[in-house]
């Protein structure tokens, strides 16, 4: 049995990996009382004058609700974020990696303002409002069976919060809406033309600390332009590559996931020469 789920842990990519044992680990110690629930929230002044800095961390591990509701946003968050990371960030792990730092910052931060102290519904509702931009007409089926569009997944969830738990639970899940809706205007402004965002950049530090792209095959590899997942393989051009590591944008038009990719034709040979 734990052969298995070691085998299973090795098909979830790394980023994902690190908040599903994170948030299965922290659900079950604070529901056997080995850890106190008050203790791993975010209490901002626990934070800044105690210097209980692990707070805003911790705090991203723990689901809300009742037990079936905890099971099921754990379930949700497993499957969106490894979408995202497969499929948007094609597996490069400081990219996605970086995402989610940016997302969980801005939650962090409005949060302060809202007064939330468990920041993984938000964290929730960011991903599936990045992934449904990303895939909005992907069929999507909800709770009871209702099946839509998943443009429309985000305001499902949020409704849905509302109606469960009341305006204050709404509103922190709402910061996680607003940090994915600037996540994607930044990204639709470069889309368009404009100037890149340096916001958007995945540091040169956190590249050096998470290189290379991760394969379901082989665990981590250097070679981004051959990437193997569990589904099929993605062949990437040495272009992208080249531009990628010089911290450069690519002139061609970007795909609809908002990343772009070109490709350098050679001068060509007529057969036999």
């Amino acid at each position: 049995m734990s052969n298995e789920i070691i085998d299973f842990l090795y098909t979830v990519p790394p980023v994902t990996r690190v908040f599903l044992v994170g948030t299965i680990g922290t659900t079950f110690l604070t529901m056997l009382n080995v850890v106190s629930p008050v203790s791993v929230i975010n209490i901002w002044p626990l934070t800044i004058y105690r210097l209980q800095i692990w707070r805003p961390v911790t705090a991203f591990f723990i689901p809300s609700g009742d037990p079936m509701s905890k099971l099921m946003e754990i379930y949700m968050f497993y499957n969106y974020s490894k979408d995202l990371e497969l499929e948007k960030f094609r597996g490069f792990v400081s990219d996605y990696a970086y995402y989610v730092l940016l997302m969980g910052g801005i939650i962090s931060g409005l949060n302060f303002l809202v007064g939330g102290v468990a920041y993984m519904n938000p964290l929730l509702v960011a991903l599936t409002y990045t992934w449904s931009q990303h895939n909005p007409d992907r069929i999507v089926s909800f709770y009871f069976g209702i099946t839509f569009k998943a443009k429309y997944l985000p305001g499902f969830l949020l409704a849905f919060k509302l109606l469960l738990e009341g305006q204050g639970s709404f509103l922190v899940s709402l910061t996680g809406a607003a940090a994915s809706y600037l996540y994607q205007q930044l990204e639709l402004n470069r889309g368009r033309g404009g100037p890149a965002s340096k916001i958007l950049q995945t540091p040169r530090w956190l590249k050096a600390l998470l290189p290379g792209a991760w394969s379901a095959s082989t665990g981590m590899t250097t070679d981004a332009r051959n990437v193997h997942r569990s589904f099929g393989s993605a062949y990437f051009p040495r272009a992208d590559v080249v531009g990628r590591a010089a911290g450069s944008s690519s002139s061609a038009s970007p795909t609809p996931g908002g990343t772009s990719s070109s490709f350098r034709w050679g001068r060509g040979h007529r057969l036999g020469d």
